[in-house]
């Protein structure tokens, strides 16, 4: 930790010095009689996945594009899911590794430039992709973020500083920001430190554990079944049944139970109870892609709903879930709001080059090919329409997602603005995945379609002057 941290620093004060020119800093300062009342109303503005490629400044004078831009900086704070490396492949001096999440999601650092310039300031760097690039990628993006004085949380040296709180000072109060991820590459895992042995660099997992639960019947089929292929069961019906990667268990019905990790859930929900003695605002981001369900009308995992709200007795003011690339309903705990999913805001991934080996091998594509024979492999242009059959270019669902505006009083939520974006469907793949504000037909087909999945959990929205719309007094 102290090497690598130092290397940080060192690249932090060059940066100072050769920008500033040495001239010296303002100091920062807080009045005397400037305190935050428990009734200060804040707000935050949160979005989704931010698979990003290419730069987005270009478009200052476009208005369904700065309408979002607009939003983002009127809020107090402003935070997003980095779900890509910061780095420029030729210079790198790591290697991509024989792990990734899916894919192999890197873009170079002036895109985090243009997130600052729209607003952004906060940023959840534990996902699967933290690593797609191994610990290399994962703090050449920290000297981006850090270098442009940005926020980041969820990824550390060790499972401890992966799962530290993150301050940001504003006017209306110091925002502490925790990351986290349930879905990860297994090398990503932060370790924890010991007396004896370093831990390992990573993100600020919460590792789940599933199994498959049978009713009477069809475990006893199980045991029959198992016996008659030569295999071997326990003595005791009520003990579990391993098969393959899997663990059979007896309950009164079929269905899937999964639990979290104590451990990994301690340290969460510690570093939330000390952000809340130490900050006036507590943010909580995961990037959870289970949390997406069987459907849009299946409700999120009751382990991570349980978790999520125990999350919010800690002392967390809002729970900001990306992950599925899809939207997903929103809940008022105890006036708290938590939103199972955000979808994507900026999904630019087909636009990532050079890429590994790996993933051309993947569709059996030799050294020959190059970025756009990969992703024609990967979304199956149709020969006639040439629209992609295959993959998320297929997938309206995943261009269509919202920028929350949650206002707050004090620890209570008392209204939410969720803006409709529009990441281009049916746009050519050089202009698909910039975010724009939709336009009214589409913008109510969103608001719509997140109307229906938030009322799983009791909360109504309503689509006014092209937004969505949720107030304390009207659910009251």
């Amino acid at each position: 930790m102290g090497s690598a941290r130092t290397l940080r620093m060192v690249f932090f004060a060059v940066f100072l010095i050769g920008t500033l020119g040495g001239t010296r800093l303002p100091a920062i300062s807080h009045s005397d009689d400037a305190t935050i009342a428990d009734g200060t109303v804040w707000s935050i503005a949160a979005a989704g996945d931010s698979i990003m490629t290419r730069e987005v400044q270009c478009f200052e004078n476009e208005p369904a594009f700065m309408a979002l831009v607009k939003s983002i900086r009127g809020a107090d704070a402003a935070v997003i899911n980095l779900e890509f490396n910061a780095l420029r492949l030729w210079e790198f001096k790591g290697f991509p590794q024989a792990e990734n999440g899916g894919n192999y999601e890197a873009a170079p650092p002036e895109v985090i430039q243009d997130m600052k310039w729209m607003g952004f300031r906060l940023f959840n760097h534990a996902n699967n992709h933290t690593m797609d690039y191994g610990v290399e990628g994962m703090m050449e993006s920290w000297k981006t973020l850090d270098a442009l004085h940005l926020l980041y949380a969820g990824s550390g040296m060790s499972a401890g500083e992966a799962a530290q709180a993150k301050y940001l000072e504003t006017t209306k109060g110091r925002f502490a920001f925790i990351g986290m991820a349930t879905s990860f590459t297994p090398m990503s895992r932060a370790g924890e430190t010991r007396p004896d042995m370093k831990g390992r660099p990573g993100v600020n997992a919460l590792r789940t554990t599933t199994v498959m639960q049978l009713a009477p019947a069809q475990m006893a089929q199980l045991r029959k079944l198992v016996k008659d292929a030569g295999g071997e069961v326990p003595a005791s019906e009520k003990d579990p049944i391993p098969l393959g990667s899997e663990t059979f268990v007896a309950g009164p019905v079929n269905r899937l139970v999964s639990t979290v990790n104590s451990r990994d859930e301690d340290r969460i929900l510690r570093s939330i109870r000390s952000a809340a003695r130490q900050a006036d605002h507590v943010i909580v981001y995961s990037h959870s892609h289970d949390i997406e369900g069987m459907n849009d009308l299946s409700p999120a995992p009751a382990h991570l709903r349980e978790f999520i709200k125990k999350c919010l007795d800690a002392g967390a003011d809002v729970f900001l879930v990306s992950g599925p690339h899809k939207l997903r309903g929103i809940e008022i705990y105890k006036g708290k709001p938590i939103f199972y999913s955000l979808g994507n805001f900026f999904m630019q991934n087909e636009t990532i080059e050079p890429m590994p080996d790996d993933m051309y091998e993947t569709f059996d594509l030799g050294n020959k090919a190059l970025a756009g024979d990969f992703y024609d492999a990967r979304s199956k242009p149709d020969p006639k329409t040439g629209l992609p059959t295959s993959y998320y270019p297929a997938q309206q669902d995943i261009w269509e997602s919202v920028l929350a505006v949650p206002v707050f009083q004090g620890h209570r939520v008392i209204e939410i603005k969720l803006y409709p974006v529009d990441s281009g469907f049916r746009l050519p793949r050089s202009q698909k995945g910039t975010p724009r504000l939709a336009d009214p037909a589409l913008a109510r087909k969103i608001i719509d379609r997140l109307a229906k999945m938030s009322e799983l959990y009791g909360t109504t929205i309503v689509f006014k002057d092209g937004v969505g719309d949720w107030t304390e007094r009207a659910a009251r």
